[in-house]
């Protein structure tokens, strides 16, 4: 059996859950981790090759993974304003990338990452997993047999409060660091993270509810409008962050979408779902996940009453351990997907220009409540 071997780039926090992920696929052969963070991708590494009875190397750099290691895949999971950069001189080597979310800041690296891909003609996912739910298999099916009818209306939000998220980097470790008061925020010490600048304008995360709505609508956005709150926390005064941004977008196929973002108060979590909420209204039909812990995924159809229905994350017909992945059994989609596109030479279902199709919206949305809510334009990658 054809083995793929992978580098992976950032074994952060959050490797541990993807790299068990992607040793759940048969055709994975893991051969090198790197990160800037002290010690941490040697640490990694030892703990690979000790359970899974591997040989990965470990590095300190990109450059030194690259001169060294024999990869056919790459897995970028570091800040994603730099990713785009390593992205595409991983491509021009002939190697297949995943990236994680946002795919680009700026709507140059969004030109960078599809040129890369055309140029090239190498394989390039974004590993964003929401689309993969169950109930958005449920609502793909519903709109594919017409259940919907005409979809004129798509809502979604991603509104993630945590006591205290890793805002900072320490600049001799290079290891994350949560602030516990301002103070900590201009510690010489420290340096502001991505997530710092990334949740100043919320919206820019907002691939996590594009990709498994247009997922459902198809077409893409085509116009775009946001605002938000003041700049600066009402929770906490210290933290510069915009606590909310909405947009209004409206996509090819006649669609309108609303889409908010915030990180920075408060918010309860939504059964199933966690941070996430979604609805998709139709002339036929009309559907939404839990508003609350309290609450049931939903369906209406039109001449008849609300229903309860039991969607949720994982898919039950799926094997345990694709239901017990993180993120309610989503995560080992992305890794699957990207796999057996490169075997089988396929386009992954999350491919380059849908990745752009994501970053873009977003990219422009916060551009437009930087002017006060202006509509723009955005560009077709695909032209």
């Amino acid at each position: 059996m054809k083995k793929v071997r992978i580098g992976y780039l950032g074994v952060g926090p959050r490797a541990q859950g993807i790299i068990e992920c992607y040793c759940m696929h048969p055709q994975v052969e893991f051969v090198a981790f790197a990160d800037i963070a002290e010690n941490r991708a040697a640490d990694v590494a030892a703990a690979f090759n000790k359970n899974h009875g591997g040989n990965v190397k470990a590095y300190t750099s990109y450059e030194a993974m690259m001169k060294e290691a024999k990869m056919d895949a790459l897995l970028i999971a570091m800040d994603p304003n730099a990713q785009v950069d390593y992205a595409v001189d991983a491509m021009s080597r002939g190697i297949h990338v995943m990236t994680e979310v946002p795919a680009a800041y700026t709507i140059d690296q969004c030109y960078k990452l599809v040129s890369a891909v055309r140029k090239n003609g190498v394989k390039y996912q974004l590993g964003e997993q929401a689309r993969y739910w169950n109930f958005f298999k449920h609502w793909r099916k519903m709109a594919e047999n017409g259940d919907f009818g005409k979809i004129y209306y798509a809502e979604g939000e991603y509104l993630h409060f945590e006591p205290v998220w890793d805002l900072l980097r320490d600049k001799k470790t290079n290891f994350a660091v949560h602030p516990k008061c301002r103070e900590d925020l201009d510690d010489p010490r420290y340096v502001k993270s991505w997530r710092y600048y990334t949740f100043l304008e919320p919206i820019f995360y907002m691939p996590h509810e594009l990709s498994p709505l247009l997922s459902v609508t198809g077409g893409r956005i085509s116009k775009v409008s946001c605002i938000g709150t003041k700049q600066g926390s009402y929770l906490e005064s210290s933290y510069d962050a915009c606590d909310l941004q909405t947009a209004l977008m409206y996509n090819t196929n006649d669609t309108i979408f609303s889409l908010r973002a915030g990180f920075s108060v408060p918010y309860g979590p939504k059964a199933h779902t966690g941070a996430h909420w979604y609805q998709i209204k139709g002339t036929k039909a009309t559907v939404e996940t839990c508003r609350s812990t309290l609450d049931t995924m939903k369906k209406y159809t039109a001449g008849g009453e609300w229903q309860s229905m039991d969607w949720g994350t994982a898919d039950p017909d799926e094997p345990e351990f694709i239901r017990n992945a993180t993120h309610g059994g989503a995560d080992y989609y992305p890794i699957s997907y990207f796999i057996d596109a490169i075997i089988n030479d396929t386009d992954p279902p999350l491919d380059v220009y849908k990745a752009v199709e994501t970053a873009a919206p977003a990219i422009l949305a916060a551009e437009s409540a930087r002017k006060g809510g202006i509509l723009l334009d955005v560009p077709d990658f695909r032209l």
